[in-house]
């Protein structure tokens, strides 16, 4: 098969602006969708590879399979390896459990599957993940992987049968990731039953929905394999009107796409059939061939795979050293340094590794052998030492809990599917008092408990982890679990001995559908938080303040008592692993604080919504703020008092963060 500069040069349009996205350059808002075009020519490639050998009768799976690992593996197992000393040496335990589970899914080809569970790709956390970007190398992997069998199945059946089921799988692959960027489209999965696809990370991570964009190049190969004729005879005037509108609409997605544009969508038939008409028409002398052909770009192109394997590592190692935001140079210093490392990547083991008469078959497979021992090893030892806890003693930093409370019902057990009338009760009476809400509720449970003990009050536990206690409301990926809320204000209903309800939840990230990010360089892991009105069961959508308002008008029809707990504030550091951290690099000298400016935009939403309940049925408000912020310095709040952390992690409170809190909500329920 020829060589064509040119596609080489379009390999340095695609990747450049991916780097520029990642190192913060907002010229480049778009520049994710380099990925969109590397999916194009890999396409076009490898089906124009197969069709050749095909009509040559050399093709075997064998052998490009082979092609594909010595084209694939060698650079990319280095840079995971190389990766590995500064996730040891850098990272805090949950993070090193993190990546270790990209590393095993790297090795698998199933990274894009590790990354789906864990975040979306727009996620702050994202920022923090080295092996992020490895997520379409997967993709491109599981095409690789089953592509040719369907392709040489199809072409024993012949032209027509080919061209019509690619077209098909084609439309379907868009169709889905047309829906998966549609809102509206994903509640009705989600009514649906179809939780695994109720959420945008599907249709960016995962293959079907990714598939349309390598079929495009597939298509234009096939084509251009059995009508070359069309393409060679078409005159100068449509070359270069194709070449120039194929290249104008790849660089106008770089910089008119921002992380809001539904992707992948039908939006992506920009870069993606910008792309295809490049490659179908730059072929020839066309000015768009002459600058893509040039030694610039062919050479920035030819290290294209090992750039984009080396710049996100060398990101996001840099965010987990620095303990404060780093500026947009600073990355660009690092693409540099990226830049450097993929030429000397390129030339020691690109090179070498593609060439059979260099490196052999059975040196290549014991190369990559060694590399997953040790790299399935350190999987090994980060899963059985829980992230090699030990680097950081963070207990060291807790100021322990409070006094033990009693429990009526040693048997319960919290949050899991046991009926409500199981749920645990603190005390030794019959409960007047539930806390319902989420994992927020859970953290204030034991210490109110405690509170509630002194005024011989008994309290029942109806906390669902990840849930919004309010009606009708489900989150994405976790099945029918948040429908357990309901089943708790039934139980709630029917229970006249509970007179309070105290209502805790870690609104914002319901409301902004985001985790916290503190802007001070604490960017809280996780994936975002996907909520959906339960359209199945009340056949409409509705909000979280029309939820929340009608839950509460239920429970003072019922005549309860209802007593609303404001945001606590959230951190965004890991509390604990950040002090250890600060510890270890000698920067510990001060107690860690946030942003009290931020807090309140982050919870503005939260605050209006809340503020709506009427008086008459809500009976009392609490405010974490006052215990966190403004009580030490003026303007921040407070996540450590006396070096002792006043939260477990990013957001959840511990015992001495929850008590003063904990001994508001008492204030409301109980008055002296």
């Amino acid at each position: 098969m020829e060589y064509r500069r040119e596609i080489d040069g379009l390999r340095a349009v695609a990747v450049m602006p991916v780097v520029l996205f990642h190192a913060g350059v907002e010229t480049f808002s778009g520049g994710f969708a380099g990925v969109d075009v590397f999916f194009v020519i890999s396409g076009f490639l490898i089906t124009s590879l197969i069709l050749h050998e095909q009509a040559a009768g050399t093709f075997t799976l064998a052998r490009f399979y082979e092609r594909r690992a010595r084209r694939i593996l060698p650079a990319l197992l280095l840079v995971v390896l190389a990766c590995t000393p500064f996730a040891y040496f850098w990272m805090m335990p949950d993070e090193v459990k993190s990546f270790s589970a990209s590393v095993l899914g790297t090795l698998l080809s199933g990274s894009n599957f590790v990354f789906y569970f864990q975040s979306g790709y727009f996620d702050h956390a994202a920022e923090l993940k080295p092996l992020l970007h490895t997520w379409s190398l997967a993709v491109e992997e599981q095409f690789y992987i089953l592509f040719p069998l369907l392709f040489a199945f199809l072409l024993r059946r012949g032209r027509a049968a080919t061209v019509t089921v690619l077209v098909l799988i084609f439309a379907a692959s868009l169709l889905l990731a047309q829906a998966g960027g549609n809102f509206e489209a994903r509640q009705s999965a989600y009514a649906a039953g179809w939780s695994w696809w109720a959420t945008p990370s599907y249709g960016f991570f995962l293959l079907p929905a990714r598939a349309w964009e390598l079929l495009i190049g597939s298509l234009l190969a096939v084509q251009r394999f059995y009508h070359p004729a069309w393409f060679e005879t078409r005159g100068r005037a449509l070359r270069e009107m194709g070449s120039l509108i194929g290249l104008a609409l790849v660089v106008s997605s770089f910089v008119l796409f921002t992380s809001a544009t539904p992707f992948p969508s039908i939006y992506t038939l920009v870069p993606t059939v910008g792309a295809a008409l490049v490659i179908a028409f730059a072929e020839r002398e066309t000015l768009v061939h002459r600058l893509l052909a040039s030694a610039p770009f062919v050479g920035l192109g030819l290290v294209s795979y090992s750039f984009y394997l080396w710049h996100h590592p060398l990101f996001a190692f840099a965010r987990i050293w620095s303990p404060s935001a780093l500026p947009t140079s600073v990355f660009l210093g690092l693409s540099v340094l990226a830049l450097m490392l993929a030429v000397a990547t390129w030339y020691f083991i690109e090179r070498p590794f593609r060439d059979r008469k260099l490196i052999s078959t059975p040196f290549l497979l014991r190369s990559v052998a060694a590399a997953c021992i040790v790299l399935v090893a350190f999987f090994a030892a980060s899963r059985k030492t829980r992230g090699f806890e030990y680097r950081f003693p963070k207990d060291e930093f807790f100021a322990g809990a409070g006094p033990g409370v009693t429990i009526a019902n040693q048997e319960c057990v919290r949050d899991k599917s046991q009926p409500w009338d199981e749920a645990c009760v603190y005390g030794t009476g019959v409960p007047r008092v539930a806390i319902v809400g989420d994992s927020h509720a859970a953290s204030i449970v034991e210490p109110l408990a405690a509170a509630l003990q002194s005024k011989s009050i008994s309290l029942v536990d109806l906390h669902v982890t990840g849930c919004l206690p309010v009606r009708n409301f489900l989150r994405a990926n976790t099945g029918d679990r948040c429908r357990r809320q309901d089943d708790a204000f039934d139980y709630l209903m029917r229970s006249p001995q509970i007179d309070t309800v105290v209502i805790v939840a870690r609104w914002a990230t319901k409301f902004e559908n985001s985790r916290f990010n503190n802007e001070e360089g604490g960017i809280e892991f996780g994936s975002d938080t996907q909520l959906y009105p339960d359209v199945a069961r009340i056949g409409r959508a509705i909000t979280i303040d029309e939820a929340l308002a009608g839950i509460v008008d239920e429970l003072g029809r019922a005549g309860k008592k209802i007593v609303v707990v404001y945001p606590i504030p959230e951190v965004g550091w890991d509390v604990p692993n950040h002090m250890s951290k600060l510890k270890q690099r000698g920067l510990l000298s001060d107690d860690i604080s946030t942003s009290y400016d931020v807090f309140r935009r982050r919870t503005q939403r939260v605050y209006a919504a809340l503020d709506q309940l009427p008086d008459g049925v809500v009976t009392g408000r609490v405010y974490p703020e006052k215990h966190f912020c403004n009580t030490v310095r003026p303007g921040r709040c407070m996540a450590s008092l006396g070096f002792k952390a006043l939260y477990n992690d990013t957001n959840h409170p511990s015992w001495m963060g929850a008590m003063p809190v904990a001994q508001s909500i008492v204030e409301k329920i109980a008055p002296k």
